[in-house]
C-alpha cells in the first residue's frame, strides 16, 4: 500500500465512472502523471465536483492505497477562465493534454514539464490573438518533443506537429489543433 500525499497539479483528463464517481488524471508537480478516483464527485452535494474540470490547477490530498488512488480533498488554485471562454484556446490546450497523456510515463516526477505546462497555460490565458495562440502551441509542442527525447521533425518551423505526434503515439489525435 502506498502512502498518502499532498501536491499541486493540472487536471488533464476526467472520465465519469459508475453512478457518482470520476476517474481523474492529474499532471502533478512532484509525482508526475497520476490517476485518481474521486468518490462521489458527480453528486450534487459534492465539494470536489467544481474543482475537477479539465485544465484546472488544483491543490489536493490523496488517500493511501494502490493505483488508482482516491482523491480525499481538492481545492482550485486557478481555473483559467479566458481559455475556457475561447474555443480555439480550449481546443489547443486539450490537444496538448492529449499529447501529454500519450507520451508521458505514469508516476514519474517531471517538474520541468509541469512548470512548462504552467507557463504555457498562463501565456495562452493572456494571449490576445489567434496567431499568438498558434505560436505558443507550436513552441510547447517542439519543447515537449525535445524534452521527452524524440527527434525533431525534418522542418521544425513548417511541418505539421499534430501529424508528427500521431506517428509517435501510433494513434490519431481527437483534436489536431497544433498548427
Amino acid at each position: 500500500m502506498k502512502a498518502s500525499f499532498s501536491d499541486t497539479g493540472y487536471v488533464v483528463r476526467c472520465v465519469d465512472s459508475g453512478e457518482a464517481d470520476k476517474y481523474v488524471t492529474v499532471l502533478t508537480e512532484k509525482h508526475g502523471l497520476v490517476d485518481f478516483v474521486a468518490r462521489g464527485a458527480r453528486r450534487l452535494t459534492s465539494q470536489k465536483a467544481p474543482h475537477l474540470d479539465q485544465l484546472n490547477l488544483i491543490r489536493f490530498q490523496s488517500g493511501r492505497g494502490d493505483t488508482p488512488r482516491y482523491l480525499e480533498q481538492v481545492e482550485s488554485v486557478n481555473y483559467y477562465p479566458e481559455i475556457k471562454k475561447n474555443f480555439s484556446k480550449t481546443g489547443l490546450c486539450l490537444t496538448i493534454t492529449e499529447i501529454l497523456l500519450g507520451t508521458l510515463p505514469k508516476e514519474v516526477e517531471d517538474r520541468e514539464i509541469f512548470l512548462s505546462f504552467k507557463a504555457f497555460l498562463d501565456a495562452i490565458e493572456k494571449a490576445a490573438d489567434k496567431k499568438t495562440v498558434n505560436r505558443l502551441g507550436r513552441q510547447f509542442g517542439l519543447f515537449a518533443l525535445r524534452h521527452l527525447g524524440f527527434p525533431p521533425p525534418r522542418n521544425p518551423e513548417t511541418d505539421n506537429l499534430s501529424a508528427y505526434f500521431e506517428s509517435i503515439m501510433n494513434k490519431k489525435l481527437i483534436g489536431p489543433q497544433i498548427k
